[in-house]
């Protein structure tokens, strides 16, 4: 072989070894006392934050992951902030500067679901399209190195709850888990029906929708079944728990609630048209819209409609509620901030792609998302 042809082929070889090789988180953190550690930010996922805003903002800083985004959000711990894409990437920046610590690539599969992070560790599931198969990944980055790579049957599509020094969460074909942040299996409980409905947990309760309409309850401690109630539809939105009620949207474009204790429905509402996105809450409404395009404010125990504000395109990632606005992403390429007693659009953020991520306000920082894989950070001006 000439040197030329030499050189050549061990360029390729060398392009082969850096596309297959993941690379690395390594960040030393201190410990967050009040982490954003998951998607909804609590187990119960009520996407809602006790305070007013302001309309006014600044962005901070723009960065970039590689691929889209699903309908997930940013975790953050301490000043770090982490971010999936369907690229099979998390990404992890700097809070002030946006600055990118690093990232993990497995090329194999897409991140759906937001990574959970602890003191040292992150965890998050890749689901391998073509194998059927997820890796559930506990990354330490202190080290920057992985912990454990445990294969499940399986894609996991929905969003994972952490709780304490452990994890709870569901895969496409029906299996529900708990697992410890160090990787060992608490328990698996087989629902066998394709499950796309992200779960919520509620005290000692761990409920989520399938394909066939019901809603499943589990003993979070031991995974035993609790309760299987009926309810027609499929449910591909997930639950949103709040005051011992469950909020759920089904593909038939009802919104249920639910008692937790036993399933039995409370009351329901017919929006018109599809629903994917969680039901957001406060204390007195939910709020939540259809792929038609209607977002609906209903009064919490009784359903009535309080107003309906009707967009063009596609309603399908979960809003934020704050005390006097309300955030919404809209997939033509827009962020709006709605008056939350009238439903009157205040201003809107307009954006270069389809907005994704369910919008987090944490440290007085909000953070939205859009495609191809930006996301942005927005300053409050008070």
């Amino acid at each position: 072989m000439g040197l030329l042809k030499y050189k050549i082929f061990l360029l390729v070889v060398l392009l082969l070894i850096s596309g297959c090789a993941r690379s690395v988180i390594k960040y030393a953190t201190k410990l967050d006392e009040n982490p954003y550690q998951m998607y909804g930010k609590i187990p119960s996922r009520e996407f809602y934050l006790p305070a007013g805003i302001s309309d006014s903002l600044v962005l901070k800083w723009e960065s970039e992951a590689n691929g889209s985004f699903t309908n997930s959000s940013v975790s953050v711990y301490e000043d770090l902030v982490f971010i999936n894409d369907l690229s099979g990437r998390i990404f992890c920046f700097n809070i002030e500067s946006g600055k990118k610590i690093g990232s993990l690539k497995y090329s194999s599969g897409s991140v759906y679901s937001t990574p959970i992070p602890y003191r040292s560790k992150i965890i998050f599931p890749v689901a391998l399209e073509k194998d059927n198969l997820t890796e559930l990944i506990i990354y330490d980055y202190a080290q920057g190195k992985e912990i454990e790579d445990i294969e499940l049957p399986g894609r996991v599509l929905t969003q994972m709850i952490a709780l304490n020094d452990e994890i709870l969460f569901t895969s496409e074909v029906g299996i529900a888990y708990k697992f410890n942040s160090m990787g060992k299996k608490i328990w698996e409980t087989h629902t066998r029906v394709p499950t796309r409905s992200s779960p919520a947990l509620l005290d000692d309760l761990f409920i989520f929708g399938n394909d066939e309409g019901e809603i499943i309850a589990l003993n979070s401690a031991s995974g035993d079944s609790v309760y299987v109630q009926k309810i027609g539809g499929h449910f591909f939105s997930g639950l949103t728990i709040s005051e011992n009620i469950i909020f759920a949207g089904n593909d038939n474009g009802f919104v249920y609630a639910l008692n937790v204790k036993d399933g039995e429905i409370i009351w329901q509402f017919d929006t018109g048209a599809r629903i994917k996105m969680e039901p957001s809450v406060d204390g007195q409404n939910i709020y939540i819209g259809n792929l038609n395009g209607n977002f609906f404010s209903l009064n919490k125990l009784n359903g009535n409609e309080n107003w309906t504000t009707e967009f063009r395109g596609i309603l399908n990632t979960t809003p934020l509620i704050t005390e006097n606005m309300i955030i919404l992403p809209n997939v033509l390429f827009e962020i709006h901030f709605l008056d939350k007693q009238t439903g009157d659009i205040i201003k809107s953020i307009l954006l270069d792609g389809r907005a994704k991520l369910s919008p987090v306000i944490h440290k007085n920082i909000l953070f939205i998302g859009y495609d191809d894989g930006v996301l942005r950070a927005y300053e409050f001006v008070n």
